[in-house]
């Protein structure tokens, strides 16, 4: 009971602390956090050096640590996000770039896929994205029960449905094609074994999901990137949107992995320490090393 109130009590006023002062936070914690031989700085420095194999050790290690930092950004910002994307989320945004693209496919009544990588605020994009068109996502239950409970009904402030991440899930999410809504899928989710297709990501071997490729391919349906850059300084976000180019149906599966990790790679290029570099993208691979993070 206790634990529980204080939980509450944090989400409570993380929502209304400032960037400025969550991210400031977020920097002091990712020091008393992760040491560097702490597993998310190890995870994050094994991704660095197999990317970036060009890189100096000294490159590697820093980008670490502010790969953490951003990490832990995004965890402590959500609470605000929430709340000022329900009054208005335009307060949070400093510039669209491609701004039209969204109500540009959205004509053609196919629906829109929206990929969101783990990149700057994937929260954010989620949002922006739902306020735009009536949205469908996945989500997986988180174990704690009050963590749970808040991001549940954070992510759907602004209408978004959030469905299950099954069989009655992925049904969901093609009826919500059909009806021209639009559904939210993360790229650079790790499939369990034998689930995906093997692909490279930075010349490293990957297993990547196929879903988008098996929910759009019948109809071509319109396939959208969003990336929320965090602007230095808590001056907001800036986002990033761009269509991906149709003729990736006419790729088989693992031709379209190829091209969406690309997509990924460029988007991560854009700002190479807002990506989830502790996140083990490189598990559960088929006829390469595994256990990479041992």
């Amino acid at each position: 009971m206790i634990i529980s109130t204080i939980q509450k009590l944090c989400l409570f006023l993380l929502s209304y602390c400032r960037l400025s002062i969550t991210h400031n936070l977020a920097n002091i914690l990712a020091i008393l956090l992760f040491s560097k031989k702490s597993k998310k700085y190890l995870v994050a420095e094994k991704n660095l050096s197999i990317c970036f194999p060009g890189k100096s050790k000294e490159w590697v290690e820093s980008t670490a640590k502010k790969s953490l930092k951003e990490y832990l950004k995004s965890l402590l910002e959500s609470p605000y996000l929430y709340r000022v994307s329900k009054k208005n989320i335009n307060t949070l945004i400093n510039k669209v770039h491609n701004e039209n693209v969204i109500e540009k496919y959205a004509e053609e009544n196919k629906g829109i896929i929206f990929m969101t990588p783990h990149h700057g605020s994937w929260e954010l994009s989620g949002l922006y994205v739902a306020s735009k068109i009536k949205t469908y996502t996945m989500f997986k239950p988180l174990r704690n029960k009050i963590l749970n409970n808040f991001v549940f009904k954070g992510r759907e402030v602004q209408g978004a449905t959030l469905v299950e991440t099954d069989n009655s899930g992925v049904k969901k999410l093609l009826r919500a094609l059909r009806n021209n809504c639009g559904i939210g899928i993360l790229p650079d989710h790790t499939p369990k074994i034998n689930q995906g297709v093997m692909s490279s990501f930075y010349g490293v071997p990957v297993n990547t999901a196929t879903l988008i490729h098996k929910l759009g391919k019948k109809n071509k349906v319109p396939i959208i990137y969003i990336f929320a850059e965090r602007l230095k300084a808590s001056k907001g976000f800036d986002l990033h949107l761009g269509a991906i180019d149709k003729e990736f149906y006419d790729l088989n599966e693992i031709e379209s992995a190829d091209f969406l990790n690309k997509s990924i790679e460029y988007l991560v290029n854009k700002n190479i320490t807002q990506y989830l570099w502790s996140y083990e993208r490189f598990r559960n691979r088929v006829g390469v090393e595994e256990n990479i993070y041992n």
